[in-house]
């Protein structure tokens, strides 16, 4: 006859959701010396053993890991192993005590018996099942942020971009340097003039078609628009590979200018500055969990920012500086302008490039 503590032990076990059900003579096959102890951190199984044992947690917590990549817990009382069992394949993860663990490690030939079983079968494919749902709902999570995070890369670039970036795995949004980056920063002139004799409707209505067909632009020649500051906008090229950055950025100058020459503000043309230069920027997400925002910093962007400012005074629509020059073609650096020792706000005095459009006109 089997002793008290052996009976204590199999109506014990008998609780557990992977047992419930079971006859007293199917548990009897359940022995001592399959519970097992693990101190924190020590590994359970390991990914590739051969061993088909399935583990049922009593008490703890076990974590689940992939080439050192975590990838969820499971507490007591999780039945874990089981798709190796099934499946008749090596382990594919490895299961690691989170603290103290006690677990009941049952044998694969133990298994095999309690496979004989319809209730016990019942049992482990509803923690099965149960695992699905947990999965699925993980799942839908995911695609739900890798929308939300798809959505908004949209509202920066193009759809041809967003493409190739998925494709390469590139994620835009973690922090990086961006070696020969163009930055091209537009405003519109005396926007603050104009708009205080306007309604906030009409201001809303006519700044929203205009950025709206900027950003088409922007997009058209392989360009991201990093942001609205007000009604500038800063946008960028090298997020993508390509020889062609510099040239098209100023192809995008010289569009954008004939796009804003189409349009009014508060009655007016609307007439443009835009200043571009080339350098090594920083690009990422920063903030926190509350406000978190994409962004492009560095000296390439302030100076862009400076040489949109030096166009009003020099009357010319387009402000390129030395670096951004060099990095175009001869044939568009002989429609440039050099303007030698130019005082730049925060910079050093610095020789500067200027384009004159016939449908950009003077900018004062």
């Amino acid at each position: 006859m089997p002793d008290a503590t052996a009976k204590c032990e199999s109506f014990e076990w008998g609780r557990l959701p992977l047992f419930a059900d079971l006859p007293r003579e199917t548990l009897a096959i359940l022995k001592p010396e399959m519970l097992k102890h693990f101190q924190n951190g020590a590994t359970i199984f390991h990914r590739g053993d051969e061993q088909r044992h399935l583990v049922v947690l009593l008490e703890g917590q076990a974590c689940v890991y992939r080439d050192e990549i975590f990838i969820t817990c499971r507490s007591a009382p999780a039945v874990v192993g089981e798709q190796a069992f099934i499946d008749e394949t090596d382990r594919s993860a490895t299961l690691i005590a989170q603290g103290f663990v006690k677990a009941l490690v049952l044998p694969e030939v133990t298994t095999s018996q309690l496979m004989q079983n319809p209730t016990f079968v019942r049992n482990l494919l509803r923690t099965v099942s149960c695992k699905l749902r947990e999965a699925t709902e993980e799942r839908a999570r995911h695609y739900r942020r890798e929308e939300l995070l798809f959505t908004e890369f949209k509202a920066h670039a193009s759809e041809t971009m967003v493409d190739s970036l998925l494709a390469t795995g590139i994620d835009y949004g973690s922090p990086r340097f961006i070696e020969d980056a163009v930055i091209l920063y537009s405003d519109i002139r005396n926007f603050t003039e104009y708009s205080n004799s306007m309604s906030p409707d009409d201001i809303a209505e006519q700044l929203s078609t205009y950025l709206s067909d900027v950003v088409d632009t922007v997009h058209n020649y392989g360009g991201l628009v990093d942001k609205f500051i007000g009604d500038a906008v800063l946008a960028v090229w090298g997020y993508t590979q390509s020889n062609r950055k510099a040239e098209d950025s100023f192809s995008c100058a010289q569009q954008l200018l004939r796009v804003a020459g189409g349009k009014h503000f508060g009655g007016h043309p609307i007439r443009i500055g835009i200043g571009i230069e080339v350098g090594k920027v920083f690009s990422g997400n920063v903030g926190n969990d509350s406000k978190k925002q994409f962004t492009v910093l560095g000296p390439p962007v302030n100076l862009a920012s400076r040489f949109e400012s030096k166009a009003k005074e020099l009357g010319a629509p387009i402000v390129l500086g030395q670096t951004a020059y060099q990095a175009l073609p001869s044939e568009i650096q002989g429609l440039l302008k050099r303007h030698p020792e130019q005082e730049i706000k925060g910079a050093a005095r610095q020789t500067i490039y200027t384009f004159e459009d016939e449908l950009g006109g003077s900018t004062k």
